[in-house]
């Protein structure tokens, strides 16, 4: 099927783009203070990552967003590390 293989490498590329840009807010998220901002950079992290498919990476983050709903600290950090090792495999 030479479209899905296109349309792969095509998401390949895009991640690949993406990748730099999406750390860099992963490293927002657990640097900001104010719940807020942490909100929207978890909720970002979430659809983006969902768009390219990574839904473990994608999961994380929404566990992150309810964690921060909730003022659960502990639940934020296990997240976090959640999030971490999908974006790493």
């Amino acid at each position: 099927m030479p479209q899905a293989d296109e349309l792969q490498a095509a998401i390949a590329a895009l991640w690949a783009d993406a990748r730099p840009r999406v750390l860099a807010r992963v490293e927002a998220l657990e640097a900001e203070p104010d719940p807020a901002k942490a909100l929207i950079h978890a909720h970002t992290l979430a659809g983006t990552l969902g768009s390219f498919g990574l839904a473990d990476a994608s999961a994380a983050a929404r566990e992150a967003e309810r964690a921060i709903e909730a003022g659960d600290r502990d639940a934020f950090t296990a997240a976090m590390a959640e999030l971490r090792a999908a974006l790493e495999t």
